[in-house]
């Protein structure tokens, strides 16, 4: 394995939002030929764990196809040893020519909650340093994806989550390209989906990236995730 780093800690960072703009870069998903511009911050809501597992390949796979830095902060990692099955399950082949940071894997809960709590500030300062990691490495962006599944554990902070879905629309960075949000739509009541929806500029439908028809801005104060 060429391109793979696969890290226990919060070695992750991404940089996500809709208001960041980079002029006249598009940047692809691999969801269909349509191009997007950089910083699109979207949201995946799926009903079954193949559906995840092929989003979340499109979306690593074009991005390390593009030269970019791809992150991804997974509910579960698989172990060095199965990295190479893991990977081709995904879809996703080793380059000769990537380098071996170009693709790095952390826990999710261990990214998000280092010292066993969430604060959203802190999330943000770890994606501005990848950024910044990113740029310095001469890569051509980055991009991220993330499991939630990890909140349904009522970490403390995690009440704060959605007020930190609505920070990264206001993050800039000029190594953004792209975050995807995922979210297993069988842990979400009706009154959480709706702030998810709310937060997210864009969505996955159908296998096709959409403009979210429910976005508002600007944020709002939500229940707690933890009631």
């Amino acid at each position: 394995m060429s391109f793979i780093k696969n890290e226990q800690t919060s070695n992750l960072w991404f940089c996500g939002s809709d208001s960041m703009h980079q002029v006249n870069h598009q940047v692809s998903f691999d969801f269909a030929e349509q191009k997007f511009p950089a910083g699109m911050h979207i949201c995946h809501l799926y009903t079954s764990e193949n559906e995840r597992q092929n989003t979340n390949a499109q979306f690593m796979r074009s991005g390390l196809l593009a030269g970019e830095k791809v992150g991804y902060l997974a509910d579960i990692l698989p172990s060095i040893t199965d990295m190479d099955d893991y990977l081709s399950h995904l879809g996703i082949v080793p380059s000769q020519q990537a380098k071996p940071e170009q693709l790095v894997l952390a826990q999710a809960e261990a990214a998000y909650c280092p010292d066993g709590t969430f604060i959203p500030e802190r999330m943000l300062e770890y994606w501005r340093s990848f950024c910044n990691q990113a740029q310095s490495e001469r890569f051509a962006g980055t991009r991220v994806t993330g499991d939630t599944s990890w909140l349904s554990k009522g970490m403390p902070g995690v009440e704060r989550w959605i007020e930190y879905e609505a920070m990264l629309n206001s993050l800039e960075e000029p190594a953004l390209h792209g975050v995807m949000c995922q979210y297993d739509v069988s842990k979400l009541d009706g009154a959480m989906l709706f702030y998810v929806l709310n937060v997210h500029p864009m969505m996955i439908v159908a296998g096709q990236v959409v403009r979210n028809p429910y976005f508002s801005m600007p944020y709002k104060p939500t229940p707690s995730l933890q009631e």
